[in-house]
């Protein structure tokens, strides 16, 4: 009885915290980068810090039925060798105008001229249908050797009741 009266307890404080859990996938095509440069540190080959910019369209994927049209993400990176670490902060444009603010760290290598990699997302800001929300996930990503990019990524989105 004790175990009922504890379950009930947490399903009660769940949905009184005004929370609805919604999950959401998006596969992102995104152009080569727009602005890009690299500066190597020097004290061994191949060991660079670069700063990029990309501009990536939704192929798949809403939120809850809010449908994305476009995506913007700007990105500070630390090459070694073939692989790659860094971070970034990325803006989604909603066909209403809405913008959602997100920041990701991500990982990868870089192979002649082609780069595959995973990121880490959470949510920093949303708007609209999406304020007041918190967000995080995960991305797979791989290059083509013109510098082009698809980006699938899923997440899980708990909506705040308005």
């Amino acid at each position: 009885m004790r175990k009922l009266w504890l379950a009930l307890c947490a399903v009660c404080l769940w949905s009184c915290a005004g929370l609805a859990q919604v999950k959401s996938t998006v596969q992102w095509k995104c152009d080569k980068p727009s602005i890009q440069h690299s500066i190597d540190v020097g004290d061994k080959p191949g060991h660079a810090y670069a700063v990029d910019q990309i501009n990536c369209r939704p192929v798949t994927g809403d939120i809850n039925g809010a449908k994305r049209k476009s995506g913007m993400g700007t990105e500070f990176i630390e090459i070694n060798g073939d692989k790659f670490t860094g971070h970034g902060e990325f803006i989604e444009t909603m066909e209403n105008g809405d913008k959602n603010l997100y920041t990701y760290q991500m990982a990868g290598t870089l192979k002649k001229g082609v780069m595959t990699g995973s990121d880490k997302w959470s949510m920093r800001e949303g708007a609209g249908k999406l304020k007041g929300a918190k967000a995080s996930g995960t991305c797979k990503g791989a290059s083509n050797p013109d510098q082009t990019a698809t980006w699938d990524c899923s997440g899980e989105y708990s909506m705040a009741k308005k």
